[in-house]
């Protein structure tokens, strides 16, 4: 669906928030919860890249229309599109699309999230969703300072004293994850989006306290990479192709840009559809299916959120 533009402004110096309305309404509006995130086309990469809805109260914005805030980096392509977008022009979508799954029926223990920087975006409407049923959510927003913590001050209206704002440049540092989450009770729920090694912490801490792992909801984007990422060759062994993994594109992209055809499914380290077997060659694991023993003397690959830590990979495919 086509959208244009209404407004942009730079909320930090990498961080450029973009609100959106739609070009014709839906017959139909869809259906959607919060967190909610949509696919974002980039015509000079000819390639999708998701992006979360911000749902912020003080937005007020029209039927229809949406606001994303998207972090840039100076090195991808994908964020030089994103930079020179301005009011007036016109962009596709298509969504939304849900990766977090919870019940806003199910009242018993506590509401805990954790933001790990732009990863603020999705839980702006879960935490809206949950104050707005009396639901007394918690949140714990990591950022490399104040002045980098998108939202900040429309959340602290909002949830006053459950918001603790842990900064990288405080005097006191940032504190662990399993130091902010303490003891977890079997019955609370996590909600969280953020970086791959605080996903990772999380997950960890949970197993060690024997936390249900389905009572952590969870977003994670293929897409979304760190700024100092390699690119990485590849050999497919059995269709005999060679190709180049960008610093900002996953390897499942990178195999269906070659033109093979590799399984998957949830596309964010989970469900184990995508797995490969490989090689030769020495992976970054990334998935959310392999404990840290299992990975360390793995031969398979998640493409879907894994990468290489060496220079190659050759895989069966």
């Amino acid at each position: 669906m086509n959208y244009q533009i209404t407004q942009c402004q730079m909320l930090a110096p990498s961080i450029k928030e973009i609100v959106l309305a739609p070009l014709t309404q839906p017959a139909l509006a869809p259906c959607e919860t919060a967190g909610a995130h949509f696919k974002w086309w980039m015509p000079e990469l000819e390639q999708w890249r998701h992006y979360s809805r911000v749902e912020l109260a003080g937005h007020d914005l029209p039927p229809g229309s949406l606001a994303f805030a998207i972090r840039l980096h100076p090195d991808s392509a994908s964020s030089a599109y994103i930079r020179q977008l301005q009011a007036g022009d016109q962009v596709r979508l298509d969504g939304p699309f849900h990766a977090f799954d919870y019940c806003l029926d199910d009242s018993d223990g506590a509401d805990i999230a954790l933001a790990g920087g732009i990863g603020i975006t999705p839980l702006t409407g879960i935490l809206g969703q949950l104050r707005g049923r009396q639901r007394p959510a918690r949140l714990h927003y990591f950022a490399k300072s104040a002045g980098d913590a998108a939202y900040a001050t429309e959340l602290r209206e909002l949830l006053q004293d459950d918001l603790s704002l842990h900064c990288s440049d405080s005097a006191a540092g940032r504190p662990s994850v399993a130091t902010v989450l303490g003891q977890l009770q079997p019955r609370d729920r996590l909600y969280v989006c953020g970086p791959q090694a605080m996903l990772n912490d999380v997950f960890s801490h949970a197993q060690a306290q024997g936390f249900p792992r389905e009572r952590i909801h969870f977003e994670i984007f293929n897409t979304t990479l760190a700024e100092d990422e390699a690119g990485f060759a590849v050999q497919a062994t059995d269709s005999g192709i060679e190709f180049q993994v960008r610093p900002d594109q996953s390897l499942l992209d990178a195999l269906e840009e070659a033109g093979l055809e590799p399984l998957y499914d949830c596309r964010r380290g989970e469900c184990g559809v995508c797995e490969l077997e490989v090689l030769e060659g020495e992976v970054e694991h990334r998935d959310f299916i392999m404990s840290p023993q299992q990975a360390a003397c793995s031969n398979k690959i998640y493409p879907c959120v894994s990468r290489a830590k060496s220079p190659s990979l050759k895989l069966v495919i």
